[in-house]
């Protein structure tokens, strides 16, 4: 019924959809997470793209994230985009009925509309959501706050050397 592909890209898209709003999640993590290799998953993750369901974000912080709202996508539409409909078999004669196709055509409408009204924000409660990386603010640098300077308890000229020593060498005797 279903192809790999299509099973993986759903799993692809509700495992995003589980994500927090505004977070990204990369292509490794993704792989890592649904067990499958990084490039097996951006070949998917590309086809999942160029048909608008996901939408990748450049970057630090970048990633993946939903082209649509997961209420709105429906297995249908994924399945579609792995999976486009076969090509009928041309029949031979005019009386012969091409049962196959016939059956395929029906047991095909059924299973589009099964799917078409199963969204992949229907199936979010029942995966974990995958770690995910916060989109840095558009304004912000990125850069982490310096350390405080270090600065040593020591004279700042020559000539409070002697005073410094003086008072250090009292210090210690005491």
């Amino acid at each position: 019924m279903l192809g790999k592909k299509s099973v993986h890209g759903i799993h692809a898209l509700v495992l995003m959809a589980a994500l927090s709003p505004g977070c990204t999640i990369t292509a490794a993590d993704l792989a890592a997470q649904m067990g499958l290799s990084v490039s097996y998953l951006e070949s998917l993750l590309k086809v999942l793209r160029e048909n608008g369901l996901v939408r990748s974000v450049r970057g630090p912080g970048g990633g993946y994230e939903l082209g649509q709202p997961a209420g709105q996508m429906s297995l249908w539409a994924v399945v579609q985009v792995f999976e486009p409909a076969p090509a009928p078999t041309p029949v031979t004669h005019p009386d012969q009925i091409d049962l196959d196709h016939a059956l395929g055509e029906v047991m095909e409408a059924h299973f589009q509309q099964v799917l078409s009204e199963v969204f992949i924000g229907d199936q979010v409660s029942q995966v974990q959501p995958p770690p995910a990386r916060v989109k840095p603010l558009k304004w912000g640098l990125g850069f982490k706050p310096l350390a405080p300077r270090w600065v040593p308890d020591a004279p700042n000229s020559v000539f409070q050397l002697s005073q410094f020593v003086g008072s250090s060498a009292s210090a210690w005797a005491a």
